[in-house]
């Protein structure tokens, strides 16, 4: 009888005691990602054309149709090189060998191979936000190859891609404190105008957050990739940011 009379109070407590449990996994939600891949190489000549395409693919639920059409575009965005668009990947891999062929026909003693890589990866999911992270490197010709990052953020829930209005819970101390940040970064004093700072591309409305923004890492980056805020020269400007600095301006 003892035991009995232990085992219910033992069930009672354990029953009314609240416990933190962490965010549910993807695989627990249903959504799974894995990787595809294309490789594709044109060479009508001594020199190629070559394509490296990597990428997460989501798995499951209704959500994964519009997370791949939102990853897939992207991609395919990494192949325009002229007024052909299309969010059809294969079309868009076809039109790169297509307009490279065309080009040695036209210029056949041009120097030079064309290249065009892409890595993507699912770099954060929490119970909200899921981050898809792109590495992209080109060389089509001309002086230096030129490369970018992006991010794609989706929300976990309904699998609808998140535009900076949904992404940024305060746009206006989100910038601040990247504009601190990258005066830091950029050994620009308080008492500075960016504006009088010749390093620098910006509108007459000043400061501005670059388009590559989301979770890496467990952090929150923004990325000014050359050319967007300043000359090839100056680089990638990469700022991150923790969630406790972030907390309740953008969607962890």
């Amino acid at each position: 009888m003892r035991l009995i009379v232990a085992g219910f109070l033992l069930l009672f407590f354990s029953c009314g005691k609240k416990t933190e449990n962490p965010p549910p996994r993807l695989e627990e939600t249903g959504l799974t990602f894995r990787l595809d891949s294309l490789v594709r190489q044109s060479c009508p000549g001594e020199n190629c054309a070559k394509l490296r395409l990597v990428w997460p693919v989501a798995k499951g639920d209704a959500r994964a149709a519009k997370i791949n059409k939102a990853i897939e575009g992207q991609l395919s965005s990494y192949l325009q090189l002229g007024e052909e668009t299309s969010s059809d990947l294969n079309a868009m891999a076809a039109f790169f060998f297509n307009s490279f062929e065309e080009f040695k026909t036209e210029v056949p003693d041009s120097f030079g191979a064309w290249e065009i890589e892409v890595k993507a990866e699912l770099s954060y999911e929490s119970e909200h936000t899921i981050s898809i992270y792109f590495e992209q490197y080109n060389y089509l010709g001309g002086a230096h190859p030129n490369s970018s990052v992006d991010f794609l953020n989706f929300d976990k829930n309904t699998g609808e891609y998140l535009p900076v209005d949904r992404l940024l819970l305060d746009e206006k101390k989100v910038r601040e404190n990247v504009e601190q940040k990258f005066r830091t970064f950029h050994h620009v004093g308080k008492e500075q105008s960016l504006e009088a700072d010749d390093r620098f591309f910006l509108p007459e409305t000043g400061f501005f957050l670059a388009n590559a923004m989301g979770f890496r890492e467990g952090r929150f980056w923004v990325i000014y990739v050359p050319y967007e805020i300043g000359p090839y020269a100056l680089g990638y400007t990469e700022l991150s940011f923790t969630k406790a600095e972030f907390d309740r301006m953008v969607s962890w």
